[in-house]
């Protein structure tokens, strides 16, 4: 049975560069910081390095790369800081607000799995509740406790996780558990993408363009049977997948 043939019961997210136009502040601090010791611009190549892992994670990639006198830890909290003044003008990305409030009104299942810690979701969303109301108590951090060390994207463990919390709903609501097969989710990351794919989900890879034609080499290894990419949110078509059907 093909993808779009069978019927999907829940779709999960990805949040920074996927419903919220965070890269472009990323990539502005990220420079910003850099700039103070000499090195920068941040590299596409670098940058897509970076992209859906957590946060100590993805600051390991830039220090390895500039050489910066600095741990993971003091790049994590730099950052942090200089961060929380743009995180009020950050919007929602083209789609993203009308594929949140479809699925809503179909009461298909929603979660949302950011390598974000709390600290930082909780800034970048205080302004766009409207949106972000509609996951509910379905919200996995990257600094869960429930994740693992070390397990964060592209480990399957945040998906697992926030399959873990719709189904916790589902039973109270004497529903039957989803199994990995039954979700869509929704990426932006290379990282993410191999994340999704590894919990046993269907993906939706919504890449940059810049991002999509640094990849284009690997595109054979990325959308498959089990992945196919979409240029914006926009362009997602529940019919083909019997959401809502």
């Amino acid at each position: 049975m093909s993808a779009q043939n069978r019927m999907y019961k829940a779709c999960l997210f990805d949040m920074d560069g996927l419903l919220v136009d965070s890269e472009t502040i990323l990539t502005k601090t990220t420079n910003h910081l850099l700039e103070r010791y000499g090195k920068g611009p941040l590299p596409l190549s670098i940058k897509a390095q970076m992209m859906g892992r957590p946060g100590e994670k993805a600051a390991e990639v830039v220090i390895n790369w500039s050489k910066i006198p600095m741990t993971n830890q003091e790049f994590v909290d730099e950052q942090q800081v200089i961060r929380a003044k743009f995180w009020p003008s950050m919007t929602l990305l083209p789609g993203a607000e009308a594929l949140l409030q479809f699925l809503n009104t179909k009461n298909i299942d929603m979660a949302l799995a950011t390598s974000s810690n709390t600290a930082n979701y909780q800034m970048k969303t205080n302004h766009l509740r409207h949106a972000f109301d509609k996951f509910g108590d379905n919200v996995i951090t990257g600094d869960d406790p429930r994740i693992p060390p070390n397990r964060g994207k592209p480990h399957p463990d945040i998906w697992l996780q926030a399959l873990n919390l719709i189904n916790q709903n589902r039973r109270k609501r004497n529903l039957p558990a989803l199994s990995p097969s039954d979700c869509i989710a929704f990426e932006d990351s290379v990282p993410g993408v191999k994340s999704a794919k590894a919990a046993g989900m269907h993906v939706i890879w919504v890449p940059d363009t810049a991002i999509l034609n640094l990849f284009r080499d690997q595109l054979k290894e990325l959308v498959d049977d089990q992945c196919e990419f979409l240029m914006s949110l926009e362009d997602f078509q529940p019919e083909k997948f019997l959401l809502g059907a």
